[in-house]
């Protein structure tokens, strides 16, 4: 019966150690990663985080414990991680990927992918999470305190405590180990043989003791059983008991027990569990391979990268382009000298497509120090590696339109300081680049012009709008003229100067030019819009057209009045047929060209008035007595001849200055 219950004994024990190996393999590899690996409790407070850390907070693990998950977030991303959160719970997710940013102790800020696993209790509320992220910028290692991780993970392992009792067919305890003691708060065996279990700390759990020995006595072996224990200081630990009959002589005399103290092991078994969950949703391809390079696992991420179904048993060369087969040697070898190699590799999908990897590798030991495999991050860059192509091959296409763009350009911080500048094509600048880089505006510039620089990037600020200016610069012994526009380029601020010397002197040229032509052209206006035409000996005629402002009215009487003088004329004759409209200013205005007539000796004859022009002549009651009226500009001029007829002294030669 001893050998048949070692031999169960030492079943249990290999079966614990597979398993404990399978804990090692999987911690060691979320410990060795260079990936970020965090679990928070329901409040987001840090309850474990990986090595890694220290690379990405600045702080080691243990300064990382007990303190929110959130410090450690840009505080920009602050709320909207905490809504996203409550958006996930709400909507009963479990696994989820988001990006934000943490700040580094330092102030360094890294952009990360998380890929989260929330967890929930029995009433489905929020009650933690675990968390794998990496840098998305690039990949880096941290295995800062891995040494000790492992030992202390090591130490929990190889301590874990059995205890072995036997019991009557009552229940009583007939004997038991040191371990049992302890847990029952005794010193000696003698103090426990003879109780039941209702009479030990863990009386709550007795019923379901006495029921599980019952069973073994009526039925055999009852082995692998979960179940708690409340030990002598009142704390509740979890055993995996297993409990033989205990015969002499073939015959049921009660039940020979023994039990391990699991609890660290269910709670690494929880934590392997959320590591292994991890494994299998992590975006980068995670593959282990034996001493000989031979694939025993890999995660989904990596089969869908390859395009295979599933890549355990094949060889790692056998994907792994035969050009890179000394950068895998490479890698292998510098694992062995204890490195965790990061290269790229080229990987051969199963369709035979090249897939470009960057490849980390690091090995796996046991706790004797023997190699029992390797281990390998792989991330597909082949995406990657064409964006910055694209994105070089997008630098030089602007790099190529900024140099085509005939302005000088400046870049400056927000309080005015020079960051850099590209020379327009003529190359001049007030001074050399060496003494305006890293100074302020009123540092290098003329005051005048750098107050009003100074001016316009408060007022770009303030509004946010574009600002434009003119300005002049002596250089050499010219004075140039230029055009600036100035606005926002992220947080800096972009000044855009243009040389419009030459484009303002050929503007002032074409308006002084059109200033001359628009002057003529008035003039000819002017003779066009009043023209005089000597009629006879002695009679003039000016007939008018459109309508008659304030100006024309003075151009009138101008012209009038130099004609009659010019013609030494005694009749002048106004023939208003064209004009359409006739008001009170119209009227004074041809009332008062006749009275500067006479002045000089002529009589003026008003000739083309309408029937609707009379009616508005009597309506605002024009005194017309200094004129004569004639119906028709014909009509006038037979008046003027028959008149100079009829007075022989009416000639050119002949000026009175009394009224006719």
């Amino acid at each position: 019966m001893q050998d048949s219950q070692v031999a169960i004994l030492q079943a249990e024990c290999e079966r614990l150690q597979a398993q404990v190996a399978e804990l090692t393999r999987f911690q060691r590899i979320v410990e060795d990663t260079d990936q970020l690996v965090t679990e928070v409790d329901s409040n987001g407070i840090f309850t474990y985080v990986n090595p890694a850390a220290e690379r990405f907070f600045g702080y080691r693990p243990a300064d990382c414990i007990g303190r929110s998950s959130l410090e450690f977030l840009h505080p920009d991303d602050r709320e909207r991680a905490q809504r996203a959160l409550g958006e996930w719970v709400q909507r009963g997710e479990r696994t989820v990927t988001v990006e934000n940013r943490v700040v580094h102790r330092s102030g360094a800020i890294f952009p990360m992918l998380w890929t989260i696993a929330i967890r929930y209790d029995d009433q489905r509320q929020f009650a933690g999470a675990t968390s794998i992220a990496h840098d998305i910028s690039h990949i880096q290692r941290l295995r800062q305190e891995l040494a000790e991780s492992r030992s202390m993970l090591r130490l929990i392992i190889d301590s874990l405590p059995q205890a072995v009792f036997w019991k009557d067919r009552d229940g009583r305890f007939l004997g038991c180990n040191q371990q049992l003691l302890r847990d029952a708060g005794f010193s000696s065996e003698a103090e426990i043989v003879g109780k039941t279990d209702f009479e030990m700390p863990w009386h709550d759990q007795a019923d379901v003791y006495r029921a599980d020995d019952l069973e073994v006595m009526r039925s055999g072996p009852k082995l692998n059983i979960e179940e708690p224990l409340t030990r002598s200081d009142g704390t509740t630990i979890w055993l995996r008991t297993n409990k033989l009959p205990l015969q002499r002589d073939g015959e049921v005399i009660g039940v020979l027990g023994m039990y391990e103290d699991v609890t660290d092991i269910k709670l690494q078994a929880e934590e392997l569990r959320t590591f292994k969950l991890l494994v299998e949703n992590a975006p980068d391809g995670i593959a282990i391979a034996d001493p000989h390079l031979v694939i025993t696992y890999n995660n989904p991420a990596l089969a869908t990268m390859l395009q295979y179904p599933s890549l355990v048993g094949k060889a790692v060369a056998e994907i792994v382009y035969p050009a890179y087969l000394p950068v895998l040697e490479q890698i292998a070898h510098q694992v062995m000298q204890g490195l965790t190699p990061r290269e790229t590799v080229r990987y051969v999908r199963s369709d035979g497509a090249l897939v470009t990897i960057q490849a980390s590798a690091l090995a796996l030991r046991d706790a004797h120090g023997n190699l029992t495999g390797y281990a390998s991050i792989n991330r597909d860059i082949t995406q990657q590696l064409q964006a910055e192509e694209n994105l070089r091959l997008s630098e030089r296409r602007n790099r190529a339109l900024l140099d085509a763009i005939p302005d000088l350009m400046f870049l400056l911080s927000p309080d005015g300081v020079f960051l850099n500048y590209k020379a327009d094509h003529s190359g001049e600048l007030l001074m050399p680049p060496e003494a305006f880089l890293g100074k302020r505006v009123d540092e290098v510039l003329p005051p005048p012009l750098a107050e009003q620089v100074l001016h316009h990037i408060e007022q770009l600020k303030r509004t946010g709008e574009m600002q434009q200016f003119d300005y002049q610069l002596a250089i050499g012994d010219q004075i140039l003229e230029y055009e600036a526009r100035m606005v926002f380029s992220d947080q800096d601020i972009l000044l855009l100067s243009r040389n419009v010397t030459e484009q303002r002197r050929i503007e002032r040229e074409r308006t002084e030019m059109q200033e001359q032509i628009i002057a003529a052209q008035q003039a000819t206006l002017r003779e066009l819009s009043t023209p005089l035409m000597p009629i006879a000996d002695g009679v003039i005629a000016m007939p008018l057209i459109g309508a008659i402002d304030t100006m024309r009215a003075q151009q009138i009487m101008e012209t009038l009045l130099n004609g009659v003088s010019e013609y030494r004329a005694q009749v002048a004759i106004i023939d208003i047929t064209g004009v359409k409209v006739v008001d009170t200013q119209v009227a004074s205005a041809l009332v008062r060209a006749a009275r500067a007539a006479r002045m000089l000796g002529a009589q003026v004859v008003l000739t083309g008035i309408s029937p609707e022009i009379a009616q508005t002549l009597v309506h605002i009651g024009a005194e017309l007595r200094d004129m004569t009226t004639r119906a028709t500009l014909q009509e006038g001029i037979d008046y003027a001849l028959k008149r100079r007829i009829a007075d022989p002294h009416l000639t050119g030669n002949d000026r009175r200055t009394g009224p006719r």
